[in-house]
């Protein structure tokens, strides 16, 4: 009973730890039927293939064989009223003071696995899984260059602004066995994981001419902030590890433990480069005008064309380790309880800092001021805080035929202070999932249907700050509202 006593303290410790389930940052809500339902409280039952996500060594106490995937869709509905304008006073094209919504996606998020039990080692229990322990997607339109600025834009302006379509895919092979008979066991995860990122952005950058030699571009606003419009699309692979123990004080009570280590994913790939240039027809009409003529670098700025191009990029995904405890309780043969708490070191996260080679034809790259400008490496840094989420579950056997699961979530935001708040990352603090679903069990099917709310607070970015002190803002301001739904079907198959 003393260490039942210290496990409830340990959880309990987790959950005041935890004041605010769509997860923290980019993290998957979680995969399969009966661990959805509960609002993802399933650490410390872990008894079927989705053992491999929440705590492998659930794998061991699993004694048919099985096969299951499952198939989550989410929809994002966010809402931004922008407040961006430029030194905090002037107007330069974003749709400040309107309300926006992020481009309406439904994305999915399948999985799928199977659990083999092997007449040797023990019989040491085998599953091979595929599923997305992270993944993000949404996308918005938010500028239009005014017309003083440009008024030939329309046609070439990317519809997909700011857009972050990140998607980790982890390969894992599991095995796990007993230690001590129908008491202890303990599971490893050996990942290969894949990791895919479109990240688009737009920079306002600096005008880089002189304002000696070419008064007239920089002494005149809109002139003095260029848009820079970029699109990363690239991939790359990595490993990761993910272990856990299940033990069963008695006939009632589990406990489960998990650790989950993700290794640095190194993505590379290419970037389309889109500058919307200065369009200033009477510098260029004018012929005594001297430096705005073709083939002269004040020409490039005035005449209004896009200047495009691309390049070769990479980035580091840090992706965060995480560890875990779990509780589950057995009330009476219909009813059981589950209360999970994990802790993610989102601290490890520091945004993305993209490095550029291989450019493609530029115009005018004899000259340095061009060459600097249009090659400059980019960064969308974020200082994120480690975080703590608990979840709640209940399962309950109505008869042969259905059981019923229901779940809630309190998840602790990574981005409390604001720091790198952009429209590709909408979490607005902390937040709270609500969770039920029904499963239907004929024979040897098991198959079932979850639905899912996330309620996020509102949240207010005040200034566009330069964390990184390179000209560019790393903040966008402006007043966010953030919620989303979620939909999962699912099966499993004994044999």
């Amino acid at each position: 009973m003393g260490f039942i006593r210290l496990t409830a303290s340990v959880i309990l410790a987790f959950a005041l730890l935890t004041p605010g389930l769509f997860a923290s940052g980019f993290e998957s809500t979680g995969i399969g039927l009966k661990a959805r339902g509960m609002g993802g409280a399933f650490r410390a039952i872990a008894n079927d293939w989705t053992a491999a996500y929440y705590n492998p060594a659930g794998y061991a106490f699993v004694y048919d064989n099985q096969l299951g995937a499952n198939l989550g869709m989410m929809h994002l509905r966010n809402e931004l009223v922008p407040d961006y304008r430029m030194s905090g006073t002037y107007e330069s094209g974003f749709f400040n003071d309107q309300t926006i919504y992020n481009q309406n996606e439904i994305y999915t998020m399948p999985s799928a696995g199977f659990i083999v039990r092997l007449p040797f080692w023990g019989e040491t229990v085998f599953g091979l899984s595929a599923y997305q322990p992270f993944d993000y997607s949404i996308s918005w339109t938010l500028y239009r260059p005014p017309l003083a600025y440009n008024d030939s834009t329309s046609s070439y302006l990317p519809s997909s602004q700011y857009n972050n379509n990140l998607d980790v895919v982890a390969f894992q092979l599991t095995a796990a066995r007993e230690f001590m008979e129908e008491k202890l066991s303990i599971g490893i995860g050996l990942q290969i994981l894949r990791g895919d990122l479109v990240f688009n952005n737009l920079y306002m950058r600096a005008n880089p001419l002189d304002t000696t030699a070419y008064p007239d571009v920089l002494s005149d606003r809109p002139y003095d902030k260029i848009p820079e419009f970029t699109s990363n699309d690239g991939n790359g692979w990595g490993f990761g590890l993910k272990g856990g123990m299940l033990l069963k004080l008695n006939e009632k009570i589990n406990l489960g433990l998990t650790v989950s280590l993700p290794f640095d994913l190194t993505i590379d790939g290419t970037t389309s480069f889109s500058f919307i240039m200065p369009k200033n027809g009477d510098l260029i009409n004018d012929q005594d005008t001297t430096g705005y003529q073709p083939g002269n670098i004040g020409y490039l700025f005035a005449v209004g064309n896009p200047v495009t191009f691309k390049a070769v990029f990479e980035t580091k995904l840090r992706l965060p380790p995480s560890i875990g405890v779990g509780f589950a309780y057995e009330v009476n043969e219909k009813l059981r309880l589950a209360l999970d708490a994990e802790y993610t070191l989102w601290s490890r996260f520091e945004g993305f800092e993209f490095t550029y080679s291989g450019f493609g034809l530029l115009p005018l790259d004899s000259l340095s001021v061009v060459d600097n400008f249009f090659k400059y490496n980019l960064s969308n840094p974020v200082d994120w805080n480690d975080a703590g989420k608990v979840m709640l579950g209940c399962q309950y056997d109505y008869n042969e035929v259905l059981t019923f699961v229901g779940g809630v979530s309190a998840d602790q935001t990574p981005t409390k202070n604001g720091i790198g708040f952009m429209p590709q990352f909408i979490d607005t603090g902390d937040k709270y999932g609500f969770n039920a679903g029904i499963l239907f069990h004929i024979e040897r099917w098991e198959v079932g249907l979850i639905t899912s709310y996330y309620h996020y607070p509102d949240m207010t970015i005040y200034s566009a700050d330069d964390i990184d002190q390179d000209d560019n803002a790393d903040q966008f301001p402006g007043e966010y509202k953030a919620s989303a739904y979620e939909t999962i079907l699912a099966f499993n198959y004994w044999f």
